[in-house]
């Protein structure tokens, strides 16, 4: 669906210019978030700064890309260097919102899909670097796809139409992708007696259930795994290596943190599963004094051992990364991938 019918017919290079710059832009805020949200600093408050020397950015200093070109990846008070992570970013984004646009063209699913990509890309540096991936990303994440499913069905749209007249698909769908991982979590705690992903992990697993068709999110998993399998397991023997070889290095146990009990797993996984989750965090944010003493009642004890600071050891890897990859992926090559298995399978 179009964004109004009275959008004039311009060509698609025009929305794709336009897109990459809004999306260029959306890439400078998120450098924001990349830097302040895992620090728990404000979003908005102070402005655009130098992190070493605190030197306020004037506005040419805050132009997506060309600020970076224009200062030669330099603060202009400090002469720091610039992480080249600020510059990638804004290009990164810039051409997902092209591609998004040029794909669905100017209508209300690729707004979904772009502003779901922007949130996959904070999701995937913050994790990299802090081994995170915060609950504000997922649950708007979930929401952007909770909110496109609805607008479809509304439109009338057969593919989104409701589950027994009342259930929006895109949380049946996010309900079972949570499952699913909670479900990986348990086996994992069972058979290595240590956590086999983080609760991240499983609430981007619901998030990309319900912005993505089942299907095409279940191919985003399998791409993540064989992904994971192949970069992340080069990256453990590396680091693996790496501490035999490191005299200072202790053992793996007391760089990681304590593996979840699966009491605990099972209980966070009926909230995840449920959206229960999602509710208290929305009570939190409007705080609401009786769902948050209920919800410390219940999840209090978890919650103590919940917030331990985790501390990676050297054969620890995010895999919240390989997941967005493989949800972005998944956007443009789940569709051709199933119609050749089950060509393969002869099942067509």
């Amino acid at each position: 669906m179009l964004l109004g019918s009275s959008l004039p017919n311009l060509p698609p290079a025009y929305w794709g210019t336009v897109a990459f710059v809004l999306g260029a832009v959306v890439g400078s805020f998120l450098n924001v978030v990349i830097w302040r949200l895992p620090r728990g600093e404000s979003l908005s408050h102070p402005g655009s700064h130098c992190p070493r020397c605190n030197h306020p950015l004037a506005a040419w200093e805050n132009i997506p890309i060309l600020s970076f070109l224009l200062l030669r990846g330099r603060c202009r008070e400090c002469r720091q260097s610039i992480s080249l992570r600020y510059p990638v970013v804004e290009a990164l984004v810039g051409l997902l919102f092209l591609v998004f646009v040029l794909r669905f063209g100017p209508t209300v699913r690729a707004i979904a899909y772009c502003l779901f990509a922007a949130t996959l890309v904070a999701a995937f540096f913050i994790d990299l670097e802090h081994f995170i991936i915060p609950d504000e990303l997922n649950v708007f994440a979930w929401a952007v796809g909770v909110a496109l499913d609805l607008w479809l069905a509304h439109s009338g749209d057969p593919a989104h139409r409701m589950i027994w007249g009342w259930l929006p698909r895109s949380i049946a769908s996010g309900a079972i992708c949570a499952a699913l991982f909670v479900v990986i979590q348990l086996f994992g705690q069972a058979l290595f007696r240590k956590d086999a992903m983080g609760d991240g992990d499983v609430k981007l697993a619901r998030a990309i259930g319900a912005m993505l068709p089942l299907p095409q999110a279940l191919v985003s998993f399998f791409l993540a795994v064989a992904a994971g399998a192949l970069i992340g397991g080069a990256l453990i023997l590396y680091n693996s290596r790496r501490q035999q070889q490191d005299a200072a290095a202790g053992d793996e146990e007391e760089h990681g943190a304590r593996a979840a009990s699966a009491s605990a797993i099972l209980t966070y996984g009926i909230m995840y599963v449920t959206c229960l989750d999602v509710v208290l965090y929305c009570a939190a944010a409007v705080r609401i004094p009786a769902a948050l003493r209920w919800a410390r009642s219940i999840f209090g004890a978890d919650d103590e051992e919940a917030d331990e600071e985790f501390v990676a050891g050297p054969t620890h890897i995010p895999f919240g990364p390989y997941m967005v990859v493989g949800a972005l992926a998944a956007v443009f090559v789940a569709e051709p991938l199933i119609r050749w298995y089950l060509h393969w399978a002869r099942l067509d």
